[in-house]
């Protein structure tokens, strides 16, 4: 399966996945509206980055099954069919399924790319499970 390799110790925090995510999927120029997560880790001084990796955790645990598979191999969430529990945000062990005013339900990687595409730090990049 399709996901994206996270390589924490390669972030700078520059958060140019996370515009460019917004941007993306939601149209718009914040990083708050993301389907990654960049935390600043100080006085350590690294980046925790929360991205899905597929491991399907938040399907388990859906009350209603509103989380299947795409034919992009992502997880997504039906919004038709979500009740917004915050079971899925709550039972993601990489912390990677985010609320935000820019969506009604949780949402999270959708697997577009636009973060592996722009990170200059090429603390993202394409894997897949053999």
């Amino acid at each position: 399966m399709r996901h994206i390799v996270v390589r924490p110790e390669s972030c700078t925090g520059c958060r140019l996945c996370q515009l460019t995510c917004s941007a993306q999927n939601f149209k718009l120029n914040t990083h708050k509206a993301a389907r990654i997560g960049i935390v600043p880790r100080f006085p350590e001084g690294y980046f925790e980055i929360h991205l899905c990796n597929q491991c399907g955790a938040c399907q388990s645990v859906c009350p209603v099954e509103a989380i299947s598979v795409d034919a992009n191999g992502a997880y997504v969430i039906d919004e038709s069919t979500c009740i917004d529990c915050g079971a899925c945000v709550d039972g993601c062990p990489q912390q990677a399924i985010f609320r935000s005013p820019a969506s009604p339900h949780p949402y999270m990687c959708n697997l577009c790319g636009a973060c592996v595409a722009n990170c200059a730090a090429q603390a993202l990049r394409w894997g897949e499970d053999q």
